[in-house]
C-alpha cells in the first residue's frame, strides 16, 4: 500500500465517523439540520480540469439549473488529488453538496459513508433512466448510492489514412485486428520511415491505468474477475483457464507481436492520447469524449472509429459514466435531490451533451426519452449508444472495487514489463490477493 492509498483511507475513516451521525441519507430521512428551502444552495464538484472545456460545460449546466430551479450553485472543476482533497473535506465534516464523479467510485465512497443512500422510485424521472445506466449507480448490498448522469464505452479510434496505406481492410476478428497493429508497427505506414506503434495503452499501475483500459479485451477474451454467488458474496475468477487466456493475449501484445508503444508500462491516457493525436501510434481504444479533440487531432479526414471486433467469448465493452453523488452530511438535501432531477431531465441532459462540441459532460444520455440524432450532428455517437446498449458492461459492484482494480493492474504491469513470467502463476497471486481482499471486504462467499 503506498503512502498516499493509506493516507485515503485513514482520512476516510475519519470522515465515516465524523459524517456517520449526521446523516442517515435519503432513503431513512436525514437527521442533519436542514437550511430553510427556500434559501439551500449548492456546492457542487466534478472531477475535471478548471478551465477546460467540461469545465465551462459544467459551468453552463449550473447556471442553467439556477434558472430553471432558482437554487444558487457553486460549480468548482477539480482534476490533480480529486480524492485527496475530497477527504481533506470529509475530515473537516464539511463535504460538497453534489459530487460529480465516476461510477466505478461509487464503493470507495460509499465504504466511507460519504454517500446517501438513493431510493430511485423517489427521484422524479427515474423511470426515464436506463435500466443498464442504473447498474453503474448500485453497490454490492444492491443498493443505490447514485443517481446516473452519462454514460459511455469504448471503441477503437483508428488512423485510417494508415490502414489504408498498409492495405488493409477494416479488421473483423481479432486475428485480423492483431495483423493490422502488426503492420503498423513493421510496414511503414506513414512512408517516412518514422517508427510507430500499432496500438497505444496506457499501461502504467497509475489508478489501475493497465487494467481499466484492457478489461474490454479481458472480459471478450474470455477472463472473469468474480463468479457473483448471490447476497453480496462473490469468489475470485482471475486464475480461471477463461483469465489466464484473456491475460495471455494482452500481455502477447507486447511479449508475442509487439505492437505498443515503448514505455508502455509507464504511460498514462494523457501520454496515450498526445502518442495518437501527435502519429506516433495508430489506434487507441477509449471513449468518445475524445472524439472533438481527435477531430482537430491529428484530424477527422484521417481518423475512424469502429467496434473492436468480437473475441473468443463475444464482444464486452467497458461501461463507464458519472453519477450525481447526493453528499452526506449536507444542509441542503432538498436542493440536492433537485439537482440530481434535474440533471436526469431530458432538458438537463441536453445542456450538459453540449450539442457536438468538446467537454461534454454527458456522452451517452441515460434518460431513454432524449434523441441523441436531434441534438448532435455526428452520427459517431450513435455507434457509442448502440455499443453502449448492447454489449456494456460496468466493472463488478463488490463493495470497493479500487483494491481490486489496483491489484489487477500491478499484475498485468508486471507481465508487460517481463516477458519470461508465467502468465498462469502471476494470475494465481493475483487470485490470491483477490480472495484476501474479498474477505477484508466482507463479501467473500463461502
Amino acid at each position: 500500500m503506498n503512502s498516499k492509498i493509506a493516507l485515503i483511507l485513514s482520512v476516510g475513516m475519519l470522515a465515516a465517523t465524523a459524517l456517520a451521525g449526521c446523516s442517515t441519507g435519503a432513503a431513512e430521512g436525514s437527521s442533519v439540520k436542514q437550511n430553510d428551502e427556500t434559501s439551500q444552495t449548492l456546492e457542487i464538484w466534478q472531477r475535471k480540469a478548471p478551465g477546460s472545456p467540461s469545465d465551462k460545460v459544467g459551468q453552463e449546466v449550473a447556471a442553467a439549473f439556477s434558472d430553471a430551479t432558482g437554487i444558487k450553485v457553486e460549480f468548482t472543476s477539480i482534476l490533480e488529488d480529486f480524492e485527496i482533497k475530497l477527504q481533506q473535506r470529509a475530515s473537516q465534516g464539511d463535504l460538497p453538496d453534489i459530487v460529480i464523479n465516476d461510477t466505478a467510485q461509487l464503493g470507495n465512497m460509499k465504504t466511507q459513508g460519504l454517500l446517501r443512500e438513493i431510493v430511485p422510485a423517489d427521484i422524479e424521472g427515474s423511470d426515464k433512466i436506463k435500466p443498464r445506466a442504473w447498474e453503474g449507480a448500485k453497490a454490492a448490498d444492491g443498493k443505490f448510492y447514485g443517481v446516473p448522469h452519462t454514460a459511455q464505452t469504448v471503441a477503437l479510434f483508428n488512423r485510417s489514412d494508415w490502414r489504408k496505406n498498409v492495405g488493409a481492410e477494416v479488421p473483423t476478428t481479432w486475428d485480423e485486428l492483431v495483423k493490422l497493429w502488426e503492420s503498423y508497427a513493421t510496414g511503414d505506414p506513414t512512408g517516412t520511415g518514422k517508427d510507430v506503434a500499432g496500438l497505444g495503452v496506457p499501461g502504467s499501475t497509475k489508478r489501475g491505468y493497465i487494467s481499466w483500459n484492457t478489461s474490454s479485451f479481458f472480459w471478450s477474451g474470455g477472463g472473469e474477475y468474480f463468479k457473483d454467488n448471490g447476497s453480496g458474496k462473490f469468489t475470485s475468477e482471475v486464475a480461471s483457464d477463461g483469465s489466464v487466456a484473456a491475460a495471455k493475449w494482452i500481455r502477447g501484445l507486447v511479449c508475442e507481436h509487439d505492437v505498443l508503444q515503448p514505455g508502455v508500462g509507464s504511460q498514462d491516457t494523457t501520454n496515450v492520447k498526445e502518442l495518437f493525436q501527435t502519429g506516433a501510434v495508430g489506434s487507441y481504444l477509449v471513449a468518445p469524449y475524445e472524439l472533438a479533440s481527435f477531430d482537430l487531432k491529428p484530424g477527422k479526414d484521417v481518423v475512424e472509429v469502429f467496434a473492436l471486433p468480437a473475441g473468443p467469448a463475444g464482444l464486452t465493452t467497458l461501461a463507464e459514466g458519472n453519477n450525481v453523488y447526493l453528499m452526506a452530511g449536507s444542509a441542503n438535501e432538498m436542493a440536492q435531490e433537485k439537482f440530481a432531477e434535474w440533471a436526469v431531465s431530458a432538458e438537463g441532459q441536453t445542456v450538459a451533451m453540449a450539442g457536438d462540441r468538446e467537454g461534454n459532460l454527458v456522452r451517452v444520455p441515460v434518460n431513454s426519452d432524449v434523441d441523441m440524432s436531434k441534438i448532435r450532428a455526428d452520427s459517431r455517437w450513435q455507434m457509442f449508444e448502440k455499443l453502449y446498449d448492447e454489449n456494456g458492461r460496468y466493472v463488478p459492484a463488490v463493495p470497493n472495487w479500487a483494491p481490486f482494480l489496483n491489484a489487477s493492474a500491478e499484475t498485468l504491469n508486471t507481465l508487460i514489463s517481463d516477458c519470461s513470467l508465467d502468465v498462469a502463476d502471476q494470475m494465481n497471486k493475483l487470485d490470491e490477493k483477490f480472495t484476501a481482499e474479498l474477505e477484508a471486504q466482507g463479501a467473500l462467499a463461502e
